[in-house]
């Protein structure tokens, strides 16, 4: 079996503040389907906070606009 590096990591679930600063990454995955998952997961954990699905630099969503 072959392990990917971190690189290979493209997607991530992660929180910010209102000031935009990161507070927390809740995964990194390589895979959207997971990436979209994990995302779905989080919010419904952790229904108040603002959690961005990136791509990159790339935002793909976000918890406050639908």
């Amino acid at each position: 079996m072959t392990y990917g590096y971190v690189e290979d990591l493209k997607f991530a679930v992660e929180e910010f503040d209102g000031s935009g600063n990161l507070l927390e990454v809740f995964a990194r995955v390589r895979d959207l389907d997971a990436a979209r998952a994990a995302y779905d997961a989080c919010r419904l954990k952790h229904p108040k906070r603002l959690l961005y699905l990136c791509q990159g630099g790339r935002i793909l969503q976000r918890s406050d606009r639908e």
